[in-house]
């Protein structure tokens, strides 16, 4: 028998569940693209990164399995949502239409999953869908959407990205460790592959911890790029960083992509999953979001996304309900580049 699921939207609407295959229901109830032609009239498209890998130097070696089923458990979690924010009044999907595109597709063959990744986003872009990516751990859920949407922007990328952790190392665990695109290098690889995706125009914020190194720090400084630790943001406040942190990656950019790490999260925002003590706060990360939105962010990616975590799922749901709110008091909605 057939699992049936009902939604929020659904209860609204008077409308069945789409399903992606059986047991996952689209995010939100949302329509479903199967087919770069059903992207059609879309203004924004959820990619599932359904990308898992080893534990990361330090970490219990089983810590991170079992992340390649995040966007499924996501995606059923988010049925108990639909699209209205209450202090702004405003019912999203009024204005904005949401589609889910499925998953990209990961295989045995690294390179070939990050090209199905970068794949999926490109298509998206080409229909005129803003990509929003959900999902596992780099370099599948970061380096390949930026990749993806940098080929075919002619113009210069802004990037702001929320992370505890610094991924900008020349090689993974010391100099002579792989110089690939991977957790901690992912960054280098960005700026070295992808010419338009200017370090000048790059927002790192939230890094925090002793995970973190000097040598990380002193490579942003020199590249040009924009740091804002987890302190500077307490200390300036979430609507000070806004007005301040988001200019540098907009202003000029043709395209502007936002990288978030779950892990930028305070632990005590997620008790069933966090990784970290001293960060931002759920209503941080989401007003960051939703501002970006306003300025017409072009593309969101989720990393790190936990499996089995309700609290993980619940802050991805309002953050995409508040970025979809943010595009409409922009007036971009209809306007993907």
């Amino acid at each position: 028998m057939t699992e049936r699921f009902v939604s929020k939207f659904s209860q609204l609407h008077g409308v069945e569940i789409p399903m992606l295959r059986p047991g996952v229901p689209s995010f939100l109830g949302v329509p479903i693209a199967r087919t770069p032609r059903d992207l059609e009239g879309a203004d924004a498209a959820i990619i599932g990164v359904p990308y898992d890998r080893p534990a990361t130097a330090g970490r219990p070696a089983g810590q991170w399995s079992g992340y390649r089923e995040a966007p499924a458990d996501v995606r059923r979690f988010s049925l108990r949502y639909a699209g209205y924010v209450p202090e702004l009044d405003l019912d999203t999907f009024e204005h904005v239409k949401l589609v889910d595109y499925g998953d990209a597709e990961i295989v045995d063959d690294l390179e070939q999953s990050m090209e199905n990744v970068s794949r999926k986003v490109q298509e998206a872009l080409a229909a005129g869908a803003r990509p929003i990516t959900l999902g596992g751990f780099s370099p599948c859920s970061s380096y390949s959407a930026a990749k993806g949407l940098a080929a075919v922007t002619p113009g210069k990328v802004g990037v702001v990205s929320l992370d505890a952790h610094g991924d900008a190392n020349d090689s993974e665990y010391g100099p002579h460790g792989n110089r690939a695109p991977g957790s901690a290098t992912w960054e280098m690889r960005m700026w070295d592959h992808c010419p338009n995706i200017d370090p000048t125009r790059h927002v790192e914020i939230g890094m925090r911890g002793p995970r973190n190194t000097r040598t990380v720090v002193e490579t942003y400084r020199k590249k040009g790029a924009h740091l804002y630790p987890s302190a500077v943001v307490r200390r300036m406040g979430v609507e000070a960083l806004c007005l301040e942190a988001l200019a540098h990656a907009f202003d000029g950019a043709e395209r502007t992509w936002l990288h978030l790490d779950m892990d930028v999260l305070d632990i005590g925002e997620v008790p069933d999953w966090g990784d970290e003590p001293l960060g931002l706060s759920a209503w941080d990360v989401t007003k960051i979001v939703h501002e970006a939105g306003r300025r017409g962010l072009d593309s969101l990616s989720f990393v790190y996304v936990a499996p089995r975590s309700s609290a993980t799922a619940a802050i991805v749901c309002y953050v995409v309900v508040y970025l979809m709110a943010g595009w409409v008091l922009g007036g971009h909605v209809g306007k993907a580049r």
